[in-house]
């Protein structure tokens, strides 16, 4: 597929199944609302209650494995054409709950220590897009660990300038559409004068940089939180669901996978009845 063909499947299949992703993306939810709790009371956590501190952590890591390898599995079934449910999709994803979540911890560890240094960023940059497949291929051909990031080299190594590409283009995009939507409910908020504490530019900081406002109530804080969990539940999906694209394309062009052999056919014995 070129890159335009697997963006308009991307927002093909959101939008077709967005009652899905929907109701996947409510554990990404979970876990981004678990890191503002970290992020706006770190002190209280961390001085006062670090056990309930680390308790978050690991909840909000939890819901982050759950909804991001729902989403990829949901990616998968909806493109091959199976038909699934919510609670179907959170089962396959929990029968691989441990290998995501080891293989992404290994991902973290080894790209975050490659950006200690200003020589290593280079490093960080080729190895997270090189193993940038890895829960695709954790959650689809279901290798052990360490495979899962060979198998993702494979798939990547011999175009990676061309996947680091598209992996970027997809980013920025599922970006921008979390900022235009983010800085449009700003604006109407404060032309409609609905908010007293911030201007435009404080908007546009906000939607584009993720800057915080400083010296708001905490009425107002709240709502800005709410507004970016809910634009963020429309937005990751996106993300999610090219990045899955771009694997399976990936396969085709590197393995000559065939997506008709892997379609669920009709029941040749109820057609020839027919």
């Amino acid at each position: 597929m070129r890159f335009e063909d697997i963006l308009d499947t991307t927002f093909s299949l959101y939008r077709k199944h967005f009652s899905l992703f929907l109701g996947l993306v409510v554990f990404s939810i979970l876990s981004e609302l678990g890191s503002h709790l970290l992020a706006n009371f770190s002190q209280f956590f961390f001085h006062r209650s670090p056990l309930l501190g680390i308790a978050i952590v690991l909840i909000a890591m939890t819901f982050f494995v759950i909804g991001i390898g729902g989403i990829v599995i949901g990616s998968c079934a909806t493109y091959l054409c199976e038909n699934v449910t919510i609670r179907s999709v959170l089962q396959r994803t929990m029968d691989r709950f441990w290998p995501l979540l080891g293989c992404l911890l290994l991902w973290l560890l080894v790209v975050t220590a490659l950006t200690v240094t200003v020589i290593g960023i280079p490093f960080a940059i080729y190895f997270a897009v090189r193993w940038g497949f890895f829960i695709q291929t954790i959650m689809f051909e279901k290798p052990v660990i360490t495979i899962a990031l060979g198998r993702s080299g494979e798939l990547v190594k011999p175009m990676w300038w061309r996947v680091f590409g598209m992996l970027l283009a997809i980013l920025l995009l599922s970006t921008v559409v979390h900022a235009v939507i983010e800085i449009s409910i700003g604006f109407i908020l404060v032309a409609t004068n609905l908010v007293s504490e911030v201007d435009f530019i404080d908007i546009l900081e906000w939607g584009l940089f993720g800057v915080p406002f400083e010296g708001v109530t905490p009425f107002f804080h709240t709502i800005s939180i709410v507004i970016h969990l809910a634009v963020y539940a429309i937005s990751f999906p996106i993300w999610i669901i090219g990045i899955t694209l771009l694997y399976f394309n990936q396969r085709i062009r590197i393995d000559g996978f065939d997506i008709e052999m892997q379609v669920p056919q009709p029941n040749t014995d109820e057609n020839s009845l027919g």
